[in-house]
């Protein structure tokens, strides 16, 4: 057998010229077949659908893929990059890793991608770093749970911005890409980057760096020597995070649904009741999916009426929310959007707030800036009344107070006859959109990821500390101690908003709209301590506090 294979390789020099050529024309043909059947092997396992359906069987990274503005991109694009063959080949071959930990059940779920080419290698091959965008309008629709699906419609601008300083651009959201912005994050996994207490800032126009720390983190001195091998560049992928595979809460996904009619707002209490079912914990997707189709019964049932007429309009509504449910909770990856946090934002995750919470000081107590018109314009409720609402797209004076970088921190201590020179100042610190200074987007919201009320925070921008009493010097009276800190804080507020009126002792006695303020001789029960301690917008400074609560619980005298 060996024999003729070799006669068959190496032919005798007598042998015809096909005979001698054959050889050779079968490697040709194996080598081109070898390479074709590679070829194709490497071109399908760079499939997404490969990457989503064979190999990773993942169905949460890879419904909410085919749901997002890159469902033609190509996975491998931004988890393996482009590159020559060679270089791709080699980054492929490192998830061999993650083979051998499936198969030795060290497999994590869910699954965080904690190496992702550089923006430069993925994003910035399609999109340019240095375009300018300008201001878009947007228009943020919301559904009132507990209101029976009242709409709501915030109005914003947006300044995406970008564009390079030589330009006399690179100003906006996109200043992060003109100016070098470096950061190191606390090592909490598996939530990658949402503890940042470390930024350091280089500017393109002028080369200066300053760096900002979290005041509330108390870094060691060596903090940056200790941990320079931790520090992060801020590209596309620091807030756009989640651009390729977002996962929707079950108030956003109702949000959205309403807003186009696939779940008709007519339907009562259809968002209270939906998000109520959406939000548990269920053992297994079919528990899930039963709860959320006994809406219909439950319908049937306490609106039999209702149901009666509208029978088709509710069973529709519930089969939208089933599937609405299935993409956005995957029980068995432990995937949903409670587990991967979105960046672009700064309500339901930290997101922007991550630096930008006000309590981030560089060596001269300056903040991060964190006004809002920053990256947007001031949020404009629409009117109850269907007017239609204005929203000022020109820059606005800007006093220079209100350039200090720790304006929003401390404009509360210093609102006064002043501001109403440019706004109007009704019911200040209000939330009914009485007034510029009644902005329900503002003062309604729960800003819980801002760091404004930070005990160092309080201090720094506390300008009226030095006028306040002193205790124990002060005698713990109404008159003499508790009087002149409520007018200095409260009082623009609460001379009648919520019935309140704190300008005397008998107002504060009588209390307002919720019930009386306080209650002699039991702080713990007085509303004014309580409401302080769950986070109202005009926060008393701690000591402040300390001193109301035991002139309380020494009977609340008037002099």
């Amino acid at each position: 057998m060996l024999e003729r294979l070799n006669h068959f390789i190496t032919p005798e020099r007598s042998a015809s010229l096909a005979k001698r050529l054959m050889p050779y024309g079968i490697l040709i043909f194996a080598g081109l077949v070898a390479f074709a059947v590679a070829g194709a092997g490497w071109e399908y396992t760079n499939r997404s659908e490969f990457c989503g359906t064979a190999c990773h069987t993942m169905p949460p990274e890879y419904l909410s893929y085919l749901e997002s503005p890159h469902a033609n991109v190509k996975c491998v694009e931004c988890h393996i990059g482009r590159a020559t063959i060679a270089e791709q080949f080699t980054r492929k071959a490192q998830d061999i890793t993650h083979v051998v930990r499936f198969v030795g059940a060290d497999y994590e779920v869910p699954i965080y991608s904690k190496k992702l080419r550089p923006a430069s290698q993925v994003c910035e091959r399609c999109h340019n770093p240095e375009k300018f965008s300008p201001n878009s309008l947007t228009t943020i629709r919301t559904y009132d749970a507990a209101q029976n699906n009242a709409l709501s419609e915030i109005h914003l601008s947006f300044k995406t911005g970008g564009g390079t300083q030589r330009e006399g651009r690179g100003k906006g959201i996109h200043w992060h890409i003109e100016n070098t912005v470096e950061y190191i994050a606390e090592e909490a996994e598996p939530q990658l980057d949402q503890e940042i207490p470390w930024v350091r800032v280089t500017y393109a126009d002028s080369g200066v760096t300053e760096v900002f720390t979290d005041i509330d983190a108390e870094l060691p001195a060596n903090f940056v020597e200790e941990n320079a091998d931790r520090v992060k560049l801020v590209d596309c992928m620091t807030c756009h995070n989640r651009i390729s595979h977002k996962f929707v809460s079950p108030e956003d996904a109702l949000d959205d649904a309403l807003s186009r009619n696939i779940v008709s707002p007519a339907i009562p209490y259809i968002k209270q009741n939906a998000v109520a079912v959406m939000e548990r914990q269920y053992p297994d997707m079919d528990e899930a999916l039963k709860a959320i189709s006994g809406l219909s019964d439950y319908y049937a049932t306490n609106w039999s009426d209702y149901y009666a007429e509208n029978s088709a309009q509710v069973d529709t509504a519930v089969q939208t929310l089933v599937d609405l449910y299935q993409r956005m909770v995957f029980p068995t990856m432990d995937a949903s959007w409670t587990t991967h946090p979105d960046n672009l934002g700064h309500e339901d995750w930290p997101g922007c707030f991550r630096c930008h919470d006000g309590k981030h000081l560089n060596e001269k107590q300056e903040s991060i800036r964190i006004e809002c018109n920053l990256c947007h314009s001031i949020p404009i409720k629409s009117p109850e009344d269907g007017s239609t609402p204005s929203i000022a797209l020109t820059e606005a004076y800007e006093p220079e107070s209100h350039v200090d970088t720790n304006w929003i921190a401390r404009h509360r201590f210093e609102f006064d006859g002043t501001c109403e020179g440019c706004h109007s100042v009704q019911n200040a610190g209000g939330s009914d959109d009485s007034s510029f200074c009644a902005n329900s987007a503002c003062h309604a919201t729960e800003w819980k990821f801002a760091g404004l009320d930070a005990t160092g925070i309080i201090e720094l921008t506390n300008v009226l500390a030095e006028s306040l009493p002193t205790y124990p010097e002060t005698a713990l009276t109404w008159n003499d101690l508790v009087a002149p800190i409520l007018a200095a804080r409260c009082v623009a507020c609460h001379g009648g908003t919520a019935g309140l009126y704190l300008d005397s002792y008998q107002g504060l006695m009588d209390g307002g709209n919720l019930g009386p303020a306080i209650i002699p001789g039991n702080a713990e029960a007085s509303l004014l301590v309580q409401l302080q301690r769950e986070g109202h917008p005009n926060r008393l400074a701690l000591r402040e506090l300390e001193w109301i609560i035991e002139w309380i619980n020494a009977g609340a005298a008037e002099s």
